[in-house]
């Protein structure tokens, strides 16, 4: 699986520190269609001096979702000890999903996964989302009609004449976002291959004094109607996408319920 390209600034430099292993792509098992990026998610529960409790969630967009048996592509680094296979094929996947309302994104409690990696004797090292990484209501009122520098981390989709199955490699894509009005969704200028819906969006919000706050604004979804037409998808037209920021995920990963069950993922 090729390596992420090497970061040309500082900037992407830093997201690839703090969320280079957060992304997964997955797509529908034995199947051509259907690719997506998701990403890791630590809800942070309660935060206490004698307590942190956090629940862990893959995050994606929704239209990815909708259907039986689903495969996540596992590159290096992402467990110990390495695997041996490069696949995980979920069965039920559909029924693993929860909508988030309207956002078109969708969440993944991570049981079933670490629960997998327990059977086979490996466990997950991937970096997260995290409470202190995602954007708050503030950083997201930053935002305004001047484009500002933003980066998206996901996994393209590259066909090979001699392969079956495509290679999904991470790429870290140079972009802008804005905001047209206070009450307006952000959106992504940029290209935005097939493979990147659900892909996390990054951005270093200026601050005072000359610094910088590096944050994970959200994901992207495809501008549009939200048909599944992404053989549409054209990386040098430079796509505009939406992008479902934190202040509206954040509350609405928060109130899901957990289930009922002693193997629900929580830190604690």
């Amino acid at each position: 699986m090729p390596e992420t390209p090497a970061p040309e600034s500082l900037i992407e430099t830093a997201v690839l520190n703090v969320a280079g292993r957060a992304t997964l792509p997955f797509q529908a098992a034995r199947a051509d269609r259907s690719f997506g990026t998701a990403f890791w998610y630590n809800d942070l529960v309660e935060s206490g001096a004698e307590r942190e409790v956090i629940r862990q969630y893959l995050v994606t967009a929704d239209r990815r979702t909708r259907y039986d048996i689903g495969q996540f592509t596992l590159r290096e680094g992402l467990a110990e000890p390495e695997l041996p296979a490069d696949e995980l094929v979920l069965p039920g996947f559909v029924k693993k999903w929860t909508a988030l309302g309207d956002l078109g994104v969708a969440a993944m409690p991570t049981t079933d996964l670490h629960i997998h990696a327990e059977r086979k004797a490996w466990r997950w090292t991937t970096d997260e989302i995290t409470s202190g990484l995602a954007a708050r209501p503030e950083d997201i009122a930053l935002l305004g009609p001047e484009p500002l520098p933003g980066y998206l981390l996901g996994h393209e989709v590259v066909h090979h004449p001699e392969s079956k199955t495509p290679e999904r490699p991470q790429t870290l894509l140079h972009g802008a976002v804005t905001r047209p009005a206070p009450d307006a969704p952000v959106r992504w200028s940029g290209p935005l291959p097939v493979g990147f819906d659900g892909a996390p969006v990054f951005a270093a919000l200026p601050m005072p004094d000359e610094q910088v706050k590096l944050v994970c604004l959200g994901l992207v979804l495809p501008a549009g109607d939200g048909s599944d037409a992404e053989e549409g998808a054209d990386p040098a037209a430079g796509d505009r996408g939406i992008v479902v920021t934190f202040d509206l995920l954040r509350p609405a990963i928060h109130s899901l319920t957990p289930p009922r069950t002693r193997r629900w993922w929580q830190r604690g």
